[in-house]
């Protein structure tokens, strides 16, 4: 079987079919559409799980497998209805995949806590391309910054 792009077909499926034209969207629809599928996809997370038997007080320790599955493809449709909609198509999805997964290898290598290399103020990471974040300089009392705004924080 030939490359399937997925995210290309999907697109096709939410214009033809649903009638979405993603090039016309206002901020108002983008953030609508990101709003509903966000929700749907958490939705479709919870049915994943009740798929199985993950309740530590429950004895059943049961994995549906074949309803799990569907319930992660309806997911993934979720997904890469967000994908399309901020623009990105299979081939930016695969990028930005590969340039994440080294930064998590190079993350866990480095000996990564999850705490120290993220602002104090917006948690994101200060590595992360999308955060405006500085750590400061921790030898002079830590002065930290998020986008515009400053704020002291410890370390």
């Amino acid at each position: 079987m030939g490359e399937i792009n997925m995210v290309a077909l999907q697109k096709q499926m939410q214009e033809e079919t649903y009638g979405y034209d993603f090039a016309a969207m206002t901020d108002g629809d983008r953030i609508e559409f990101i709003k509903w599928n966000i929700l749907a996809a958490t939705d479709e997370l919870h049915e994943a799980l009740a798929e199985t038997g993950w309740k530590p007080w429950a004895t059943s320790r049961h994995v549906n497998q074949e309803a799990l599955q569907g319930e992660l493809i309806d997911v993934w449709h979720f997904l890469m209805n967000l994908f399309i909609v901020s623009g990105m198509d299979m081939e930016a999805v695969v990028a930005a995949y590969m340039t994440k997964r080294q930064k998590n290898i190079d993350r866990q290598t480095a000996g990564y806590d999850g705490v120290s290399t993220k602002c104090p103020r917006c948690k994101k990471a200060y590595d992360d391309e999308a955060a405006i974040c500085h750590d400061g300089d921790r030898k002079t009392g830590f002065m930290a910054w998020c986008g515009t705004d400053q704020v002291e924080a410890s370390v």
